[in-house]
């Protein structure tokens, strides 16, 4: 039991939180040492899901459909079919002729329940045999006599191994199966329900046409009315009129590689300006994190400018970004060798450096950047998208922009990992972190010497309580001795 000065007439409670306070200055050094370590991860969180932005942004612009982009121009009987060239189509011209489309096989009942309403007929009500499936090619689909007409044709179309899709005409009772592909593969059925209740017949199946083109003068059969060649993708939309033909020119597509460029320029100095902000970002030691009492006496404006200072400069300095920082920049004004010996580099396509106080930004000349791709399409091709599996983040002269940027970035993302927890895969701000890292077992060593020092402190200040009590309970003894001797004296 604790007294409170009710001998002495002291206020011991705030005698013990004064002496307390001056205990408890060890244990605000660990949680300002414990927030420093939080602040400081968060920050390579931050840095950590912007390079994954990066380098999965660096995936998409390597595709041959945008750093290598076509396009195809349509002329001639322009109506009879659409073309859109793909990264692997050459540049070239294509003379085509259609003498036939592609259709699909089908075959239409000769009806037998006109008038039913779909919605609500059930398959009892016109079936009364024993069978509870029918077959379409190789697949069996079941029913039952609650189905409904439209829940059976429903059970049919979703069913994507039976290869058709079935309609059914409540006004004249009749059912149609269509082959979802073209070209000239039959239509094979069986069930009782499908043969006499609907009235299918084998025999009425009317097969489909393969597509008849001529490209080039060469004549060839497609299944589909869609199709690519030569990296072109062809959708056949009627047949050609007599004496005319469609051309498909094929040409780099400039105003698309354009964009690719710009748009990696600016991921580039995105990254790269978060990166220099982090590792040149000012240290203001004398900002250490608030204690609890601290911000009971500060205002909320004041306790949210001085945390921005003592939040700041985190990562200054920082090994792994600094190395980051410098692989990317020598990464970028590095030549790209070519398999032919050829030397290439960003300048020849209107990509320079900012000055020397912008740390490595690019800045684009887009109309030099647009000639230099009119000239040599092949040679930005390579320089950016060229594939080095031998390659590695120092040696890489025969890897691309991207791929050179992608393994610098991935060997960042797993030394950030390795040392604050991070995903290397998320570029998400919320994403948990790792339970394994180098400052996740320092965090967990503050978090067990922060419980032990509230443990210490529990003792001290119980200590000073029954100090203070023996006191109470010695001058109570003395004052009773004092009153008894006053009495006995008067």
């Amino acid at each position: 039991m604790r007294i409170s000065g009710l001998a002495s007439g002291l206020d011991i409670d705030s005698m013990v939180k004064q002496l307390m306070k001056a205990e408890r200055v060890p244990l605000d050094k660990l949680n300002q040492q414990k927030q420093l370590t939080e602040w400081k991860r968060d920050g390579y969180r931050q840095v950590s899901t912007k390079l994954v932005g990066f380098n999965d942004k660096l995936t998409n612009l390597n595709y041959s459909s945008s750093i290598n982009a076509k396009k195809a121009t349509v002329t001639g009987a322009s109506n009879v079919l659409t073309a859109n060239a793909t990264g692997a189509a050459s540049d070239s011209v294509l003379n085509i002729n259609v003498g036939k489309l592609a259709t699909a096989s089908s075959v239409v009942s000769s009806g037998g329940t006109a008038g039913s309403k779909p919605s609500t007929t059930k398959i009892s009500s016109i079936y009364g045999g024993n069978d509870t499936q029918i077959t379409i090619g190789s697949t069996n689909i079941s029913f039952t006599p609650d189905d409904t007409i439209d829940s059976l044709i429903n059970k049919i179309n979703s069913d994507k191994t039976a290869g058709v899709t079935a309609v059914y005409d409540a006004s004249s009772g009749k059912i149609s199966l269509t082959s979802k592909e073209t070209g000239s593969k039959d239509i094979t059925f069986s069930g009782d329900l499908l043969t006499n209740v609907f009235g299918l017949k084998q025999a009425d199946v009317k097969k489909g046409d393969d597509a008849s083109v001529t490209i080039n003068g060469i004549t060839t059969t497609q299944t589909s009315n869609r199709f690519t060649i030569n990296g072109v993708e062809i959708t056949l939309n009627g047949i050609s009129p007599t004496g005319q033909s469609t051309q498909v020119e094929i040409t780099q597509d400039v105003d698309k590689m354009v964009d690719t460029i710009k748009a990696f320029v600016d991921s580039y100095n995105e990254t790269l300006a978060l990166m220099n902000q982090k590792t040149s970002e000012e240290r203001y030691r004398k900002f250490t994190p608030l204690t609890a009492e601290q911000k009971a006496d500060m205002k909320d404006d004041e306790i949210k400018l001085w945390e921005e200072k003592a939040q700041s400069g985190m990562l200054k300095g920082d090994s792994i970004l600094n190395k980051t920082i410098s692989d990317m920049r020598s990464a970028l004004i590095s030549d790209v060798v070519l398999p032919n010996g050829q030397k290439l580099n960003i300048t020849e396509f209107g990509i320079t450096t900012g000055t020397y106080s912008e740390n490595g930004k690019l800045v684009l000349d887009e109309k030099k950047l647009r000639a230099a791709l009119e000239k040599n399409p092949e040679g930005a091709s390579a320089l950016f998208g060229q594939t080095d599996a031998t390659a590695t983040v120092s040696s890489n002269s025969k890897d691309g922009i991207f791929n050179r940027l992608k393994k610098i970035t991935s060997v960042s993302l797993q030394s950030i990992s390795d040392r604050a927890g991070t995903s290397r895969y998320s570029s998400d701000l919320t994403t948990a972190f790792l339970p394994k890292s180098e400052m996740g077992d320092q965090l967990r060593n503050l978090d067990d010497r922060i419980d032990a020092m509230n443990d210490r402190l529990t003792l001290i200040e119980n200590r000073y309580y029954q100090q203070f009590t023996a006191m109470e309970t010695a001058m109570n003894k003395y004052n009773s001795v004092s009153s008894s001797l006053t009495s006995m004296l008067s």
